[in-house]
């Protein structure tokens, strides 16, 4: 039965009782319960109905669009072959109940358009007393065939506060945080790539950024491929010794110096020495700090970095086409460490950018000119921010400060609030070269979307009561619809609802 007949057996019952006359008003009431009863399941099962074909319409959406690009990059395809690939995409975004399943997905590819189709089959509640025990709804979703490239940049969480416990879940919020990316990257990357590509870059971060190997770090650093390998008490050789901000911290320092300072040459003055790493900071050039210019002419910062707070995110994937290359990087993603978010939003850039000039192969990215392109060569350049906007770590010389109190931790003191950054021994006595971490931020969120890039920030466990943090989530984002708060929803739906947008994105010029 379908709602068409749902509708005139509605219809039905209240002109039937609408026209009932005469007889004894008992008799007339006991006599109405049936079909006033019959008539209100009917109203029951008819929304059940409607809600139904409307999930059903959402996740038909999905599967075309996902069968619309897969149709695109495999020239030929047939449409068993478009079913049977698009329909997980319909299956997992379909909410079935139980009551109400899907069946006789297919997939059509009429050319310039390809459209999908499926029944939904609803088990009735009410209506069954009348001898209807279901109804059958079929739906479909047409999508038009045009085409355009894309290029994704994941820019992911991988601080300490992300081993929190994710209270929908009972998962920590690194776990739930992987099977979302995954999920992400295996819906949106093609598999294979055809007439318009489509390429994902994955950059963790916590205090830093791991580019993964020393040359390319050294790249990133200016293209000096060794590095002087003494001690210095300047920044740039292989080892930098520092003195520490002792008047936060003199009573700590002086009662463990024996064991920690590297060198105590007056009551007054610790040095710690720490190697560099393969982990990359902000630039501190005053021209282009919120530029991507070439980094040969204006190096990004260097990380000097000890085992209490050190370079252990996982490293970098620039812009790929392999699924499964992305995915092993984000199954290896750990939470730990303190935050420079501001650091995670530049490498999102740089991953993107034509101009940094770091990048090999299938790794570069197109020219900003395909951005506004009328032909097949268009590209659209995405970045997706996952924070929970508790930024903290901000540098001076490439060593964490313990200078800053304009931090992600509502003005304390840096080293009273990074869990696990190692206290006030590990961080420099100087002030952070850029200023405050949310400036630092801000100013670069600023410069990416001015660049022409779409940035999607996806918060959770984001700390509203901190206006920094949500003014930061807030104004990067592209606008308020590129803004999803998982808290209310799920770090899976959340990446998901931005895949089916990157899907409608890939066919639409």
């Amino acid at each position: 039965m379908g709602l068409k007949s749902a509708r005139i057996l509605w219809t039905r019952c209240w002109r039937r009782f609408a026209r009932a006359q005469g007889g004894n008003l008992s008799l007339i009431l006991g006599l109405s319960i049936i079909p006033l009863m019959l008539c209100m399941g009917v109203a029951v099962d008819y929304e059940r109905a409607i809600n139904a074909r409307t999930q059903l319409q959402a996740a038909l959406d999905t599967g075309a669009l996902y069968a619309a690009s897969y149709a695109m990059n495999n020239a030929g395809a047939s449409g068993a072959t478009l079913t049977t690939v698009s329909k997980p995409y319909t299956v997992q975004n379909y909410e079935d109940a139980g009551d109400a399943t899907l069946s006789n997905y297919a997939v059509v590819d009429n050319g310039q358009t390809v459209t999908a189709s499926a029944t939904v089959k609803l088990t009735t509640y009410f209506m069954s007393v009348a001898g209807v025990t279901s109804m059958s709804m079929n739906v479909q979703s047409t999508v038009q065939k045009t085409g355009v490239n894309i290029e994704v940049s994941l820019v992911l969480d991988n601080t300490n506060s992300m081993n929190s416990v994710n209270a929908s879940t009972g998962n920590t919020a690194i776990a739930d945080l992987k099977t979302a990316a995954q999920k992400f990257v295996n819906t949106v990357m093609p598999a294979t790539q055809g007439t318009y590509y489509t390429k994902i870059a994955v950059v963790p971060y916590n205090n830093s950024v791991n580019m993964g190997s020393a040359a390319l770090a050294q790249a990133a650093r200016g293209g000096y491929l060794t590095l002087p390998t003494t001690t210095s008490t300047l920044p740039g050789w292989q080892n930098y010794q520092f003195a520490i901000n002792s008047s936060l911290s003199a009573n700590w320092v002086w009662s463990n110096y024996s064991t920690k300072c590297d060198n105590y040459p007056s009551n007054s003055t610790c040095l710690r020495t720490f190697p560099i790493t393969n982990c990359v900071t902000e630039r501190t050039d005053l021209i282009n700090a919120y530029t991507d210019a070439s980094a040969a002419l204006f190096p990004v910062g260097r990380a000097y970095q000890t085992s209490s707070n050190g370079c252990t995110v996982t490293p970098l994937v620039p812009l790929s086409t392999s699924a499964s290359t992305l995915n092993t990087a984000i199954s290896s993603m750990t939470a730990a460490n303190s935050t420079a978010g501001q650091v995670g939003i530049a490498w999102g850039w740089y991953t993107l950018s034509p101009n940094i000039g770091i990048w090999s192969g299938a790794s570069v990215p197109a020219s900003y000119s395909k951005l506004t392109a009328t032909d097949g060569t268009k590209v659209r350049k995405v970045m997706i921010l996952m924070t929970d906007g508790e930024y903290n770590s901000a540098m001076c010389n490439g060593v964490i400060t313990g200078n800053d109190t304009t931090n992600g931790s509502a003005g304390s003191p840096y080293y009273y609030s990074v869990v696990g950054s190692g206290g006030p021994i590990d961080h420099i006595g100087c002030a952070p070269t850029n200023g405050g971490v949310y400036t630092q931020a801000t100013k670069m969120c600023a410069a990416i979307k001015a660049a022409g890039i779409e940035v999607y920030v996806i918060t959770f466990q984001l700390d509203k009561t901190v206006a920094q943090r949500v003014s930061l989530a807030t104004n990067c984002a592209t606008d308020s619809s590129h803004l999803i708060d998982a808290d209310t929803t799920s770090l899976d739906s959340a990446f998901q609802a931005i895949a089916n947008q990157i899907l409608a994105m890939r066919i639409s010029s």
